[in-house]
């Protein structure tokens, strides 16, 4: 007769912003769901994502009142945000059972899940994936305005927010103190902030890339897709971001002027936020374009007819942009900083170069023009994802292993 499963609560706060973590999730959950048995507890979720999770039978732990992110300085400041997810834990209809109920937790950072951690008594064995820091607390890049600009009210911000600091800080002390807490960050850059920021050692859980969500040779609806998004003939550069300083879109406007190059932004800002980045790109003579809620065809079709994919972000906890660029084949060129440094190997399967080096991007932008470097980059890309192992059975594997590692300590 068999053993009985490991019962293994799944823990994410927020859900409905459909981000990389909660993508990342959503493609693990399958494999999880048949290793342990399960359940999941959130503050919010969309439909869909429901729907699919219970096709799996596991029981969806949700307030009808669902929680909702907030923003704003008051909020960056007093941490008024995380008090607000505390009460949505507290009052969550048989979250305490489902905390009894099983021999481990799975918890995933990111807004109002750290939180939950209060209701979880010390001798519960507790596994959390790090993804990254609330952004801003312990740099002040994310508070500056999206062109760099607003320097000493960044400054200020992060000095007053040493009340929210000092909240986050003690959320991982009990991390330090409890042989049956462990933590496992979702890239080596991610482990080694969570030493700088935290005194923790924790090791790496990489997240889920589908290669299958890529077809190798383009779609007729893809063919579609391009013709309706872009202008046939025209090089560009694609990058993948926010409006936000942190996502670096506005620098590589910088690094694309005067390289009679195109460049197309997957997601941007607000209003405002777009028409300052469209006047910006004028005054650098750089045709842009910005797309939101593209669906995974028209994203395919952008990717595989782009001269390359970019991204200048400051800091990037793992970053999914270019190991789905290695999937569709397109040259992933990025700064030398951050998660980016766990899936590009330089002049293997793309680039990693310095920001600023605006004459070294340049000639990076001419060497992925090259048929034969394409094709190389492509062939390695795909070898380095089977690598690093970025698959929904050897993530569980991977992640069985730490829960296995805790509940029979």
């Amino acid at each position: 007769m068999s053993e009985p499963q490991t019962r293994l609560l799944v823990v994410k706060a927020a859900m409905v912003s459909n981000g990389g973590a909660a993508r990342d999730i959503m493609r693990n959950l399958p494999e999880i769901s048949r290793k342990f048995e399960t359940k999941f507890a959130c503050l919010n979720i969309l439909e869909s994502q429901r729907k699919s999770i219970e096709s799996l039978g596991v029981e969806v732990l949700c307030p009808d009142n669902q929680w909702e992110i907030e923003g704003g300085l008051w909020n960056e400041i007093s941490a008024k945000q995380d008090r607000s997810s505390k009460r949505a834990w507290e009052g969550l209809d048989g979250i305490r059972r489902a905390v009894e109920w099983a021999d481990a937790i799975h918890l995933t950072t990111g807004a109002g899940s750290m939180d939950f951690a209060s209701l979880v008594p010390d001798s519960k064995p507790l596994h959390l994936h790090f993804l990254e820091s609330k952004p801003g607390i312990f740099d002040d890049v994310n508070h500056l305005n999206s062109d760099g600009t607003g320097f000493w009210r960044a400054k200020l911000v992060h000095m007053l927010q040493f009340y929210h600091r000092r909240r986050i800080i003690s959320s991982f002390q009990r991390f330090k103190k409890n042989k049956s807490w462990v933590i496992n960050a979702n890239s080596k850059f991610s482990a080694s902030r969570l030493w700088k920021e935290y005194q923790i050692e924790g090791g790496v859980l990489y997240p889920v890339v589908d290669i299958s969500e890529f077809n190798s040779n383009p779609t007729n609806e893809e063919k579609e897709a391009l013709r309706k998004l872009r202008s046939q003939g025209i090089p560009y550069l694609v990058t993948v971001g926010n409006m936000s300083r942190f996502k670096g879109v506005f620098e590589a406007l910088e690094h694309v002027s005067g390289c009679d190059l195109d460049l197309v932004v997957i997601g941007g800002g607000s209003s405002e936020q777009n028409q300052l980045f469209r006047k910006k790109a004028d005054s650098l003579g750089v045709d842009v374009q910005i797309l939101s809620n593209l669906n995974s065809i028209e994203m395919c079709a952008i990717f595989r007819n782009a001269r390359a994919v970019v991204g200048f972000s400051h800091g990037e906890a793992f970053g999914l942009t270019p190991v789905e660029a290695m999937a569709i084949g397109t040259p992933p060129l990025f700064v030398d900083f951050g998660g980016y440094t766990d899936t590009i190997v330089d002049g293997v399967n793309g680039r990693l170069l310095s920001r600023g080096d605006l004459e070294a991007w340049r000639k990076a932008f001419e060497q992925a023009k090259d048929e034969e470097t394409r094709e190389s980059w492509a062939r390695e890309g795909v070898t380095r994802i089977q690598e690093l192992g970025l698959t929904p059975e050897r993530h569980v594997e991977r992640l069985k292993k730490s829960i296995d590692s805790i509940t029979t300590v």
